[in-house]
């Protein structure tokens, strides 16, 4: 049974299973609706969950933790939780650690990712699209990853414009660390979050994770330079089971750095795109304005 007797209400259950659990899976939220988040938290059986939760001494422990470091938590259960990440159903997060301006979750959002091993050309593209987006007023989501994604932030950025960087870690364990000036700016202008509590380290199970938020985020998804296996494209994967506009610019047929972002166009899978203007016109029946 639950120790903790300064347990106020549901939300304080929604962070104490979001400070133990690696992610929200289709298991968890089923036996959540099934049984509710309390009794799922009491019949926890894995031992690393176990652990961790043994390790808590108390809630107000967890929400002075997150007051001392400047994090807020906003819970799957709160009136202003993002209605976009509803749409992920089972995986939908318990929640979500963030810092930075609330308000960009209710801003129409791009998310413009791609390879690690980024060309100059694809760096200089994605800086482009994003700051000509995030000066019509877009807010630009993306993964905070060095190459593609950190050229999208710094594109918005240079923009005055907004963007949101979904983190695989926790946010006192940002990732990667040469990007932390990035990030201080996005704190700024923008939004950081993460469905993980402040010390989490990242791994690669939280890198392919996090990508399902930033497709869920957005009214559609660029990438830009992918190669044949890169997180770029399964994020591309959940655009598409999510039902949002899947773009991508084409490359070289010379560059490994563009082999996925080429098939996502040759299999029909995502609309070639190459200015901005094409990207708002897709974008246009759903009411973003061009």
């Amino acid at each position: 049974m639950l120790k903790f007797k300064e347990i106020k209400d549901e939300k304080d259950l929604y962070l104490l299973l979001s400070w133990i659990i690696d992610s929200c899976d289709i298991q968890i939220s089923q036996e959540i609706l099934k049984f509710g988040i309390e009794r799922v938290i009491n019949s926890l059986t894995n031992a690393k969950y176990l652990k961790r939760l043994k390790e808590i001494e108390s809630i107000e422990e967890l929400k002075e933790s997150l007051e001392l470091n400047e994090i807020n938590y906003v819970s799957r259960i709160d009136s202003n939780w993002p209605k976009q990440l509803k749409d992920l159903n089972n995986i939908e997060p318990l929640g979500l650690f963030f810092k930075g301006k609330f308000n960009c979750f209710s801003k129409n959002s791009i998310a413009i990712v791609g390879t690690r091993k980024s060309t100059a050309e694809g760096n200089m593209i994605s800086t482009e699209i994003a700051f000509d987006l995030a000066k019509k007023g877009i807010n630009i989501v993306s993964g905070g990853a060095i190459g593609i994604d950190h050229a999208a932030h710094h594109g918005a950025l240079i923009a005055n414009g907004a963007t949101i960087a979904v983190q695989a870690a926790g946010l006192k364990k940002l990732y990667p660390t040469k990007n932390i000036e990035t990030f201080n700016k996005i704190m700024e202008n923008g939004l950081l979050i993460s469905e993980y509590p402040p010390n989490r380290n990242a791994n690669k199970i939280s890198f392919l994770h996090r990508n399902r938020i930033i497709a869920a985020l957005s009214l559609g998804t660029l990438v830009i330079e992918a190669g044949e296996i890169s997180g770029a494209l399964a994020t591309a994967r959940y655009a598409t089971n999510l039902n949002r506009i899947l773009m991508a610019i084409p490359g070289s047929i010379l560059s490994k750095s563009s082999f996925g972002t080429n098939e996502l166009i040759r299999n029909r899978e995502a609309e070639l795109v190459t200015d901005v203007k094409q990207i708002l016109t897709l974008l246009s029946p759903i009411g973003v304005n061009s």
